[in-house]
């Protein structure tokens, strides 16, 4: 009994300790909050650029890559161009040995000479039939029979040469030329590589049309492709030039879906000009669709919509804004900061807090908020410009006590003394 009294009275002794270390503390806070002024930090709503984009990320290629192959069987004799050649359309690109389609042809030849003769004689002898049947010499089956072999002879004289111009079109295809205008991107074959065409053909040289155009596909979220339409800017980066920046176009949005682990994207093509050939097929680029766009117009940092005043902080509230009207024609004197040309249709309506400079109480405004870049708001109505919207507290006690709380808290915790 004698050592739970004392483990008792331990108890209660840390107990008092804490409640008074916990009431000095919330008294000295409670006195500074209650003592001085609430400090608040604040920026002035000004004219700026405003670019609201949506990520994507894709890889550059060429507008237009062919794989040249052999349509006929045979060994490599000479090439004439290497990677990263640059090549023009019918510029002759590689040979292979056609000593097997030269003896094919030599043998075509010699078939369609027998033919010629063959139908010589069908012919002489059909001649012959027509003057004896003429003078009933012959009988009806003999003359049909020389007919049928003249037939037969002039099927075989067009077989005959049906086979010798194949043959010349097999000798033709030993030759490959490029299709197109380009450079070499890759080559598959080397001089003695033997290549078999049978089912599929095999390809020797891959080719890039002109590297100076080139194209980025782009994978856009389901969530952001709404905003993405043809004709929009587009900016990137690429990990070989970290410290440049690229431009480009969108010249087409695809509506096939691409799903990968459940997530659906959708393919944009963005059309980049690459004059000085630093961008190279294969780069991935790490782009920004610039979906809208506005230049003087009136912003405020992202940091002011999401301020909110601690509870007993006196605010006062403004009037609503009224909807902003169309602008008026433009003349010299305009402000910089006037309203865009055109409110977009999906203004939201957001509060701000603007501090009174004179006496240092809030005033809550609300506003038609416009596009913004993740950084900055565009205002379309409610403010103007120089007006100080609070962005934060300035001081830490402040800070302290905007922390949300509860009665039910712990009262080893810094915060005022509970109301009884």
């Amino acid at each position: 009994m004698k050592k739970f009294s004392k483990t008792v009275l331990v108890l209660l002794l840390l107990g008092a300790a804490g409640f008074g270390a916990w009431w000095w503390y919330a008294g000295r806070g409670g006195a500074a909050l209650g003592g001085g002024k609430v400090q608040y930090k604040t920026a002035a709503a000004a004219a700026g650029e405003i670019a609201q984009t949506v990520t994507a990320n894709g890889s550059l290629g060429a507008v237009r890559t062919v794989d040249v192959g052999s349509e006929v069987s045979g060994k490599i004799v000479e090439l004439f161009a290497d990677y990263n050649s640059a090549v023009t359309n019918g510029q002759l690109l590689a040979r292979l040995d056609d000593s097997s389609y030269l003896r094919t042809r030599e043998q075509c030849e010699a078939e369609l000479e027998s033919a010629r003769a063959d139908l010589k004689l069908a012919e002489a002898n059909f001649r012959r039939a027509g003057e004896l049947r003429a003078a009933d010499l012959l009988s009806d089956a003999d003359y049909d029979q020389t007919e049928a072999a003249l037939a037969k002879a002039r099927a075989s004289l067009r077989q005959r040469t049906a086979s010798l111009d194949k043959a010349n079109v097999d000798i033709a295809k030993t030759l490959v030329y490029s299709p197109m205008d380009g450079m070499v991107l890759s080559r598959s074959v080397d001089v003695g590589q033997t290549v078999a065409a049978s089912m599929t053909t095999p390809v020797l040289f891959t080719l890039a049309k002109d590297l100076r155009d080139m194209r980025i596909e782009a994978e856009i979220s389901e969530a952001d492709v709404g905003g993405v339409a043809e004709g929009q800017e587009v900016v990137f980066t690429v990990d070989a030039y970290p410290d440049s920046e690229f431009t480009g176009t969108v010249s087409q949005v695809r509506y096939e879906p691409v799903t990968s682990q459940n997530v659906v994207n959708y393919i944009a093509i963005v059309d980049v000009v690459n004059a000085d050939l630093k961008l190279r097929p294969g780069m991935t680029a790490n782009a920004s669709v610039v979906t809208a766009k506005r230049t003087g117009a009136l912003r405020v940092p992202n940091a002011a919509l999401r301020f909110r005043p601690a509870e007993g902080e006196s605010v006062a509230d403004a009037a609503p804004p009224a909807p902003p009207r169309p602008p008026a024609a433009p003349s010299a004197s305009a402000a910089p900061c006037a309203a865009p040309p055109s409110p977009p249709a999906g203004a939201t309506p957001k509060t701000v807090y603007v501090l009174d400079p004179a006496t240092g109480a809030l005033r809550r405004t609300p506003i038609l908020a416009g596009i913004t870049d993740g950084t900055w708001t565009e205002v379309l109505a409610g403010l103007s410009e120089g007006d100080p919207v609070v962005t934060g507290r300035a001081d830490a006690a402040s800070a302290a006590a905007a922390a949300p709380r509860s009665g039910g808290g712990s009262p080893f915790l810094p915060g005022p003394p509970p109301r009884r």
